[in-house]
């Protein structure tokens, strides 16, 4: 006999936690929005090699994920640029801070 379908609290099926993206589709995250700074603070002056967290990346969304509140979220590698280098990085990010790349 078949496995059952697990119930949720108002007896409707529950929803599976993760949709995989297949192939990965292109989005846009914007760093400001996602890593907001303290407001009216200028601690330390400009470094040509420091973290470019201000601008807005083209990342590559691979799987959706339910938080246990009920919203979606986007798992995301996308690339930090430092000075003339660059690394990648894979984290969850909200759904509404995902804009889809056309």
């Amino acid at each position: 006999m078949g496995e059952l379908q697990g119930l949720g609290h108002g007896g409707q099926p529950v929803r599976e936690v993760f949709r995989r993206v297949d192939p990965p589709r292109a989005v846009l995250v914007d760093l400001a929005a996602l890593f907001p700074r303290q407001p009216h603070c200028r601690w330390g002056r400009y470094h040509p090699f420091g973290l470019q967290m201000h601008r807005v990346v083209e990342g590559q969304l691979s799987c959706w994920g339910l938080c246990e509140q009920g919203a979606w979220w986007g798992l995301v590698t996308y690339s930090i640029v430092f000075g003339a280098s660059e690394r990648p990085v894979t984290h969850w990010i909200p759904a509404w801070m995902l804009t889809v790349r056309e």
